[in-house]
C-alpha cells in the first residue's frame, strides 16, 4: 500500500492530493471518518475500507478486494440509470400536472368563484352542488385527495432520489423503509443484494463462506438473529426479515457443502429480484398517481364550469 500511494501522490495534482490523503486515511483508519470530505464520504470508499478490515490481513487482501468491487461496479452503474429511467418520466409530468391544477384551481378560487357567487346569490340560488362540494369549507374531501397525491409524489421524489445515492455509495437503507407499501419490496431486494456482495466481497479477500455472511449481516438490516444459520426461534425471527427462500437455500448449500456456488449464484439472482420489485413499484405507483391526478382533474373542471352550464337552466 506503501508503494501504491507514493505512485498515486506523484501523479497526483493538489487537489488529487488532498483526497488522496483522507482515502489513505480511511484506508489505514476506517473509524476516523469524520475527517473525510464529504465527496469521499458519498463514495463507496469508507464500506469498502470497513469490509477490508474485517479480513485477517488487509494489506494482501486489499487488492483481491478491490478487484472484486470492480465487477460490482456495473450494477451500480446499471442500477442508478434504472432507477432514474423508472421514476423520472412519469413523476415529473404528474407533478407537473398538479402543480398546474393547484395554481388553476387557487386562482378560481380567488378571483372567478365569488364573481358567480354573487351572481347565483343575486337570482336567490345555491352554487350547483359538485361545486360547493369541490370548493366548500365543509367537504375536504377533494383536498385531502390532493394533498395525499402531492405527498406520495414528493415521497417517491425523495425516495428515488436517496436510493440512487445509497446505490453509488454502496449502503443500505433504514430498516423502516423496508414496512413501507410500494417501495418496501424494493428496499428488502436491495439488502439481499448487498449483503451477498458485502459477503462476496470478503470472499474474494480470503474470508470463509458462512463466516463472511454473518459479518455482512451486521451492516446490512436484513435479520435479527445471531446466527444466520441457526433453528428454532432465531431462524423464525430471520424468516421474518429476510425472504425464508434465500435463507434456507443458503442453509440448505452450506449443509451440502456448496455454499460458495449458491452465494454467486443467488448474488447473480438478486440483481434480476431488484430490478424488478423495482419495476412493480415503478408501475403501481404510477398507477396510483395517474388515477388520483386524473380524478382531480376532472372533479375540478366539471366544478368550474359547471355553473356556468347550469345558470341558464337555473334561471
Amino acid at each position: 500500500m506503501d508503494e501504491a500511494f507514493q505512485k498515486l501522490y506523484a501523479a497526483a495534482d493538489q487537489s488529487q492530493q488532498d483526497t488522496l490523503r483522507q482515502l489513505e486515511t480511511l484506508l489505514r483508519t476506517p473509524q476516523s471518518q469524520s475527517a473525510v470530505s464529504g465527496k469521499l464520504r458519498h463514495s463507496a470508499y469508507p464500506i469498502l475500507a470497513w469490509l477490508l478490515h474485517q479480513t485477517a490481513s488487509p494489506e494482501k487482501s486489499a487488492a483481491a478486494l478491490f478487484r472484486e468491487y470492480r465487477r460490482h461496479e456495473s450494477f451500480s452503474a446499471t442500477s442508478v440509470v434504472a432507477v432514474w429511467s423508472e421514476f423520472a418520466g412519469f413523476l415529473t409530468y404528474l407533478g407537473a400536472v398538479l402543480c398546474v391544477l393547484v395554481v388553476i384551481v387557487s386562482m378560481y378560487a380567488v378571483f372567478v368563484l365569488p364573481q358567480l357567487q354573487s351572481l347565483y346569490s343575486g337570482f336567490d340560488l345555491d352554487l350547483p352542488r359538485l361545486t360547493r362540494v369541490a370548493f366548500g369549507h365543509g367537504s375536504p374531501l377533494f383536498i385531502i385527495f390532493l394533498v395525499g397525491a402531492a405527498g406520495l409524489l414528493i415521497f417517491l421524489f425523495w425516495f428515488v432520489y436517496l436510493l440512487r445515492r445509497r446505490v453509488r455509495r454502496f449502503i443500505p437503507l433504514g430498516t423502516r423503509y423496508q414496512r413501507i407499501p410500494l417501495v418496501g419490496p424494493v428496499v428488502i431486494a436491495y439488502h439481499q443484494y448487498l449483503w451477498l456482495s458485502y459477503a462476496g466481497l470478503l470472499q474474494a479477500a480470503g474470508v470463509q463462506g458462512a463466516e463472511a455472511l454473518k459479518i455482512a449481516r451486521t451492516r446490512v438490516p436484513l435479520t435479527e438473529a445471531t446466527d444466520w444459520m441457526e433453528p428454532g426461534a432465531a431462524a423464525e425471527r430471520a424468516a421474518m426479515s429476510a425472504p425464508s427462500a434465500l435463507v434456507s437455500d443458503l442453509t440448505m448449500a452450506a449443509r451440502l457443502g456448496k455454499l460458495d456456488e449458491e452465494m454467486q449464484f443467488q448474488q447473480e439472482a438478486t440483481v434480476d429480484i431488484f430490478l424488478g420489485a423495482l419495476a412493480r413499484c415503478r408501475r403501481g405507483s404510477r398507477i396510483i398517481l395517474t388515477i388520483c391526478t386524473y380524478y382531480l382533474v376532472a372533479t375540478f373542471v366539471s366544478a368550474m364550469y359547471l355553473p356556468i352550464f347550469s345558470l341558464g337552466s337555473a334561471i
